[in-house]
């Protein structure tokens, strides 16, 4: 009942808000009627457009009345004026034209950038605006959309892992795979966001760089913290610090999971920012127009590459190019000259990475896929292999030849 009352206001409010609207809409000529949401956003950009007018007519006026009280100001002020309209009808309108754009050409000055990226995007070939489609819809933010990607490479750049970080530490590689893949598990059970499996990965190897003291017994307690911490990042209703007590068979007490998040919070400084490859994964399927078939199979291609050591030093950008194009590599049409523009222009101008850049990623990837089902950790695949992932991990594609071809490539031949 406390809902249909809820909705029952929320609809007489927007009803008197639509009422109001109308009344002063129809005060400015010349505009349509829209939406409500649209009303609002385009009345108070039309008056945000007019104040700059209103306000200098009154400065004026203002100045007029400073001006007023003084007695010999008020004839000369009166001369002046019919010279000066004498003036400037034999110059047509040189003063006016100068003084009043001055406003709305300071209101225009962000709109130049969109100009240089259009005219920067013509200058490549077959180079398409994306978000062209989104600029209708607030939410999409498409105004900020390269801005937010430039962002986040920056900060990618600020947060990175180091390749080999396990070099001379007790933790290996190979205790790394099992934990994270038995962490994919965990994820599965919790019923998490994707995002905060990949949050979790991201804790893990950047605190594993930084403290280096962590021995084999506490390796778990480092993987469920992490899980701990990114589901407070993360989800909406985190799961109750108990629920990972369970998890782990008791291995570990409520405390020492709380004294190994401050360590691992205040080893990382408090910056879990770092962006995660589905950020970028989600960019370039629009960017090239990817299926669900496309988009479902890049993310396979992702998770597997979170289970390996061997992959953790790549930034996130360039792991999901390389996923997205293995993924239209694979599926999509057998023509070979069709397989030639599968990373497009468009692809290369949004993800800033050429083919060559992105090819030798998709090798070291290819040959995990192609190596799967003679792997130990099988986390992944049995994730995959859900009706709800569309049974990606057991598609053929994934075992065919043009993958056989592609993990056996040398890096030098490439």
């Amino acid at each position: 009942m406390a809902l249909r009352n809820r909705v029952a206001l929320t609809n007489i409010g927007n009803q008197e808000n639509v009422k109001n609207l109308k009344s002063s809409v129809t005060k400015v000529p010349g505009k349509s009627k829209r939406a409500a949401l649209g009303e609002i956003g385009n009345k108070v950009n039309t008056l945000r457009g007019i104040e700059p007018i209103d306000r200098t007519s009154l400065l004026q006026k203002d100045k007029k009345k400073v001006t007023g009280p003084k007695q010999t100001v008020k004839p000369q002020v009166k001369v002046t004026e019919k010279p000066l309209v004498q003036r400037i009808t034999e110059k047509p309108l040189v003063q006016p034209v100068v003084k009043v754009p001055v406003p709305h050409e300071n209101n225009v000055v962000s709109l130049p950038p969109k100009k240089e990226i259009e005219s920067f995007s013509s200058d490549l070939l077959a180079v398409e605006d994306i978000d062209e489609e989104d600029k209708g819809n607030p939410s999409l933010v498409s105004i900020y959309s390269n801005d937010i990607y430039e962002y986040l490479r920056t900060l990618e750049s600020m947060y990175p892992v180091s390749k080999g970080y396990l070099d001379g530490q007790e933790v290996t590689p190979k205790m790394r795979s099992v934990l994270i893949d038995w962490l994919v598990e965990v994820h599965q059970q919790f019923h998490l966001l994707q995002e905060t499996l990949y949050l979790t990965v991201a804790i893990i190897d950047r605190f594993l760089q930084a403290f280096r003291s962590i021995d084999r017994k506490r390796l778990q307690l480092v993987g469920v913290t992490a899980m701990f911490i990114a589901c407070k990042y993360e989800e909406m209703y985190s799961p109750d610090i108990n629920d990972f007590v369970y998890i782990t068979d008791n291995a570990y007490s409520k405390i020492e999971i709380l004294q190994m998040e401050m360590l691992i919070v205040k080893t990382l400084d408090y910056s879990f920012g770092r962006p995660l490859p589905l950020h970028f994964l989600r960019r370039y399927s629009k960017a090239g127009k990817a299926l669900s078939v496309h988009h479902t199979m890049a993310k396979y291609f992702l998770e597997q590459s979170l289970v390996y050591y061997e992959m953790c030093h790549y930034p996130p950008s360039l792991i999901a190019a390389a996923a997205i194009y293995l993924a239209f590599l694979i599926i999509g049409n057998d023509d070979e000259d069709e397989q030639k523009y599968v990373w497009t222009n468009t692809l290369a101008h949004y993800s800033t990475y050429s083919k060559d850049d992105v090819f030798p990623i998709v090798r070291e990837t290819a040959s995990i896929i192609v190596n799967a089902d003679k792997s130990k950790y099988q986390a992944v695949k049995k994730k995959y292999a859900q009706s709800k992932f569309m049974k990606i991990s057991t598609r053929p594609e994934l075992r065919s030849p043009t993958m056989i071809v592609i993990a056996s490539v040398d890096k030098k031949a490439v």
